[in-house]
């Protein structure tokens, strides 16, 4: 390594991006041992600070973790989201040029400054929590959303001559930019082949659902779904007046195909990444059979895709979509657990025999998302700000997952049974001693601590967990995880 002085890249981060291009190729493999911050700045003839300050850039990234008393090693990138190689992808050939730059390096260091201010509990403006530790799942933690990016990208598109959108009813699909960058990165990450055309920006998982649902006939098509499953999503299909089949998942592989061939569906929606609730991964030969069922039967298959970016202990199984080879599976793909749910803004990607129907269906509607949204997250993806931002938000959610884990396992041991898969962002946590989990989650609230019911997740009530709440880590800072699992250990056990 050779630090540049004529160089206007800041040593430390000279010294990040040595060790992270690196790390990508290989060179430094997961395990090793980064050389130590006293020795690299004499090396380097620069000061321990600054290398320190890259050190502490690589653990933000999700490249390296410190060990106290031992020092900073690599970490295993392969479960985190790479970023994309060789690109030549372009934007239309009529985008404009840009009048400002998008967004500096400082503004990404300030957005990332503002993440680890509350992760370590600085004092923000918003209104008090209700409790003291609140293990929700669904928001993000205070600060995660790159606010100086986005605000530098939101003056930049509005100060330009494409300002001028503003002023009409743009694609009802989406922006032309913005599906490129979706339909770009799902083949190169996820070997999902797909055009920009195939994409359509939506306003939410629910509202995309019951769009979807307007391809089907509801006098004659039902829809298959999971059975425990996403409330939300049951909830959309039933306003939609769709009968809703629930398929176990709990009981293995074949009772849930077993449930899905019997079921008679047209449209079988599925979280196969990360099952929600139970974390669970479905296994390769299952979404094969699925695929088999969707081709004998001319169903389809609603692939939500929503936590494939949170792995912390094995590598991803390739998404159905991208071994559909008969145009059966519908992938839906949202920015609410790693950008921020209150934009609003998932998208589908439709097979073509569903995109002729969708965009018959549809030909006189308006965008789904707000234009100046949907420019905005273009820019921030195409300028390799999302990639970063995604690695941070990734290193740190694998943080909290070891956090949590650990907590359980020391505060409450064999009293309690832990169900994850190191998967998403959140677990289940099943008191062994049978108290019902209403009575659990009042205890837990009364001494400050907020948990959740799962009882609504279960379409067949009578095969829901008695005991089993839901224990999140999405919003809650890292270090008042311990503190949060102690203060519910004493609730519940004395």
């Amino acid at each position: 390594m050779h630090l540049d002085e004529t160089s206007g890249t800041p040593f430390y981060q000279q010294v990040f991006d040595h060790f992270r291009a690196g790390i990508e190729a290989g060179a430094y493999p997961a395990g090793s041992k980064l050389p130590s911050i006293r020795g690299l700045a004499a090396d380097q003839k620069c000061s321990r600070n600054t290398i320190e300050a890259a050190y502490q850039l690589l653990v933000q990234e999700g490249f390296a973790v410190s060990r106290p008393g031992s020092g900073y090693f690599i970490c295993d990138i392969s479960l985190l989201q790479a970023t994309p190689q060789g690109r030549t992808a372009a934007p239309r050939a009529d985008m404009r040029p840009r009048t400002r730059a998008a967004a500096s390096s400082a503004q990404v260091a300030s957005d990332a400054a503002l993440a680890d201010n509350a992760a370590h509990g600085a004092p923000t403006s918003h209104a008090p929590a209700p409790a003291t530790y609140d293990f929700t799942y669904g928001n993000l933690q205070t600060g995660t959303f790159p606010a100086a990016s986005w605000r530098a990208i939101t003056d930049d598109v509005l100060l330009s001559v494409e300002r001028s959108a503003a002023d009409t009813y743009t694609d009802p699909c989406g922006e032309y930019e913005l599906r490129h960058e979706i339909a770009w990165r799902l083949g190169a990450l996820r070997s999902i082949e797909c055009t920009p055309e195939q994409v359509v920006v939506q306003g939410g998982t629910q509202s995309s659902l019951q769009n979807l649902l307007a391809l089907f006939d509801v006098a004659r098509d039902a829809v298959a779904m999971e059975d425990p499953g996403y409330d939300g999503v049951r909830a959309a299909i039933e306003r939609a007046h769709f009968r809703v089949l629930p398929c176990r998942v709990m009981e293995g592989a074949d009772a849930f195909l077993a449930d899905v061939r019997a079921s008679g569906a047209r449209l079988a929606y599925v979280t196969p990444s990360s099952q929600f609730p139970t974390s669970g991964s479905m296994a390769l030969e299952t979404r094969r059979s699925l695929l088999s069922w969707a081709n004998e039967t001319d169903a389809y298959i609603l692939e939500d895709d929503y936590c494939r970016d949170f792995r912390y202990k094995e590598r991803p199984v390739p998404p159905l979509r991208s071994i559909d080879e008969r145009g059966r599976v519908v992938y839906m793909g949202t920015f609410s657990k790693s950008l921020s749910p209150a934009l609003r803004m998932n998208y589908l990607v439709l097979p073509p025999e569903l995109l002729e129907r969708w965009r018959t269906a549809f030909a006189g509607s308006y965008p789904a998302v707000p234009w100046l949204s949907q420019v905005v997250l273009g820019r921030f993806m195409s300028s390799g700000q999302w990639d970063r931002h995604l690695r941070r938000v990734q290193a740190r959610n694998r943080r909290k997952y070891d956090a949590l884990t650990e907590a359980l396992r020391t505060c409450m041991g064999e009293r309690v049974e832990v169900m994850e898969n190191g998967t998403g962002l959140h677990l289940l946590v099943n008191v062994r001693d049978g108290r019902p989990q209403e009575e659990l989650v009042t205890l837990a609230r009364e001494a400050g601590v907020l948990v959740y019911e799962t009882n609504k997740y279960w379409m067949q009530r009578d095969h829901a967990l008695k005991s089993c709440v839901l224990v999140g880590f999405s919003a809650i800072a890292e270090k008042d995880i311990e503190p949060g699992i102690q203060a519910l250990a004493q609730a519940w056990f004395g």
